[in-house]
């Protein structure tokens, strides 16, 4: 359930500058990067790291996030198709 409403528009992993989606086991009490969900110390997120430079921080996403960034993602690759 979020607490809040998501920043901006759904994001996309085609054509951008994140890295390649993975599971994480949360350490510490963290928040989603959309919602700002509470993401508890234990619980496993998405993470998605942003490239550039070299340091490559993961920003963690809560399952809801997720399921959005993944539809957004597949609405995108169904436009390639059309091509």
């Amino acid at each position: 359930m979020m607490n809040g409403k998501p920043k901006g528009k759904v994001p996309s992993l085609i054509g951008s500058t994140l890295g390649t989606p993975r599971r994480v086991l949360v350490e510490k009490k963290s928040k989603c990067k959309r919602c700002n969900e509470v993401i508890e110390a234990g619980q496993n997120c998405a993470a998605i790291p942003q490239l550039g430079g070299s340091f490559h921080p993961l920003r963690r996403y809560c399952e809801e996030c997720f399921k959005g960034i993944l539809q957004k993602t597949q609405d995108n690759l169904d436009e390639l198709k059309k091509i």
